[in-house]
């Protein structure tokens, strides 16, 4: 949980130009894009980022509560589920979920759950990381995703899954030995992550 912690924090750590937050009130902005991104359902159960939390998500938040989270905001857990939402305004700036004892059976679900939710990934990397990378219109391409990297004005939100262990086995097994090599195999710290670094900069800006 805490290098999860520590990877939403550094999500939230790069500032927007003040020339882009003077444009429009931080307030107005925040609301604006909540809305965009919320309409993406990028989430796990009844939660996804962007939305304002239900009368019903807030008693639960404060059943639930988890001291540890950044200023201006509010964490709690709901069946597997952390949310970080906003004290302003109750909308949900990030969420993750994690299992960091997850056999190669458990990794194969969580990656065909996903797959099932967002469509193929934006994008690999290094066997250990998936991106599914989203602007207004919906999930971006590996070639537009590069291409807004540089900017970020194109991507508003990704989701991301995480493994310390290969996603696919290094080596192939032989037929009728599935379920041996993921018996064997090492237990797996997954977690997938849910957030918007255009809606995290304004946030933090709002929060020095």
């Amino acid at each position: 949980m805490k290098n999860v912690y520590l990877l939403l924090l550094s999500l939230l750590i790069t500032l927007t130009p003040a020339s882009q937050l003077l444009a429009e009130d931080g307030s107005t902005a925040i609301k604006r894009l909540a809305g965009q991104i919320s309409e993406l359902k990028l989430g796990f159960g009844d939660y996804f980022l962007g939305q304002t939390l239900t009368e019903q998500q807030k008693d639960t938040a404060k059943k639930n509560a988890i001291e540890k989270t950044i200023k201006g905001s509010y964490k709690f857990h709901d069946n597997g589920i952390f949310i970080i939402a906003s004290v302003a305004n109750d909308i949900i700036i990030g969420m993750y979920q994690e299992n960091p004892t997850a056999s190669q059976r458990d990794m194969k679900n969580m990656v065909g759950k996903l797959m099932m939710q967002f469509e193929e990934p934006t994008k690999m990397a290094h066997d250990k990381l998936i991106y599914w990378a989203f602007g207004k219109e919906g999930i971006l391409s590996q070639e537009l995703f590069d291409m807004a990297k540089s900017t970020d004005s194109e991507i508003l939100a990704t989701v991301k899954f995480s493994s310390d262990q290969p996603i696919r086995p290094t080596e192939k097994p032989k037929e009728g030995e599935d379920q041996k090599v993921e018996e064997s195999a090492k237990p797996a710290s997954i977690y997938v992550l849910s957030t918007s670094d255009q809606l995290s900069n304004i946030f933090l800006a709002q929060n020095k």
